[in-house]
């Protein structure tokens, strides 16, 4: 199990408290004025060079695995965020609804999740190693590989609005959920007491949420159609307009 860097920083601390601890009793009886002299030895004493710096190099490998799995997870929620981006940027929808739409599809695909998002996040690399460094995401968007793992990820929300309105209600609450909320595993939940409202989502969020990812599937190319059917063995256009005319029930009326 990695550990991470306030853990690793706490056990590091523990070390040094152990090793006052043995020092102090090698001492006898412990004065304050002795114990301040031990702990301005040890703040100088070249014994501890290579604690500190084994210690320096355990901090540094932390944080690079902390970079890495940041990486992963970044390629695959951006990858699952993108056709949003512009009602996020316009805040039609409050981007804290974006960890429970992450919750959502876990919920969905189970430890699958991890899977893809190494996918994910080796395309990327490659991407951005081809680009000399930087990431353009909107080739990264269009890569075809990209693609069918959007594609897997769409499949799998729509055919599990089969029954529409009693996935509805779950997800309903789901993405109202305070962020604040305990995961136990991939699929449950348990609210914590919380000051304040359940996050923003009613029929027009879900309106808005669900239209922004399925909607734009209609309006697929040749190529990409193609290319949906090979990734999930499904013809795009029936399953994403037999979601969209359920989803119509919940269009934001004109005031």
């Amino acid at each position: 199990m990695l550990i991470r860097g306030p853990d690793y920083l706490r056990q590091m601390a523990n070390k040094l408290l152990d090793a006052l601890v043995q020092g102090a009793t090698m001492h006898g009886n412990v004065t304050l004025e002795s114990l301040k002299q031990l702990v301005e030895a040890m703040k100088t004493s070249p014994d501890y060079d290579h604690f500190y710096r084994a210690s320096y190099d355990g901090l540094l490998k932390v944080i690079d695995e902390d970079n890495r799995r940041g990486a992963r997870v970044n390629a695959f929620g951006r990858l699952l965020v993108h056709p949003l981006d512009v009602l996020f940027a316009e805040e039609k929808l409050d981007r804290r609804l974006i960890g429970n739409y992450f919750f959502f599809v876990r919920s969905l695909f189970g430890d699958d999740v991890d899977v893809m998002a190494e996918e994910a996040a080796a395309l990327a690399e490659e991407i951005r190693q081809a680009q000399g460094g930087n990431l353009d995401w909107a080739a990264f968007y269009a890569d075809p590989r990209a693609k069918k793992i959007f594609f897997r990820v769409m499949v799998r929300v729509m055919r599990a609005f089969r029954v529409f309105e009693s996935r509805r209600e779950w997800v309903m609450k789901v993405m109202q959920h305070d962020p604040t909320a305990v995961g136990l595993s991939s699929n449950v939940y348990v609210e914590r007491p919380f000051d304040g409202q359940a996050l923003p989502f009613g029929d027009r969020e879900f309106y808005l949420f669900f239209n922004g990812l399925i909607r734009p599937i209609l309006r697929l190319g040749k190529e990409d159609v193609a290319l949906f059917k090979e990734a999930t063995g499904e013809d795009p256009r029936p399953l994403a307009e037999n979601f969209l005319e359920e989803l119509e029930m919940y269009r934001p009326r004109a005031a």
